[in-house]
């Protein structure tokens, strides 16, 4: 990664349900490499992320929950 692809994007998130449900998507996807930044929102059922990252990296992340990002 080249560091000059810095991009922001909102997704949708399945499956969350409680405060532990963002505390755990908030863990996988911040241990994405070139995530900066993922803040949950329970209320609006979504992640914003921010870095230099692959998506197809971040939905995999959440493979061995069951949650889903689109």
């Amino acid at each position: 990664m080249s560091g000059e692809n810095i991009m922001e994007k909102t997704y949708a998130v399945e499956g969350m349900k409680c405060q532990g449900c963002v505390d755990t998507v908030t863990e996988k996807i911040s241990n994405v490499s070139g995530v900066t930044n993922a803040s949950v929102s329970l209320e609006n059922n979504n992640v914003t992320v921010s870095g230099d990252f692959e998506e197809n990296e971040l939905k995999s992340s959440l493979d061995d929950t069951h949650y889903n990002i689109k």
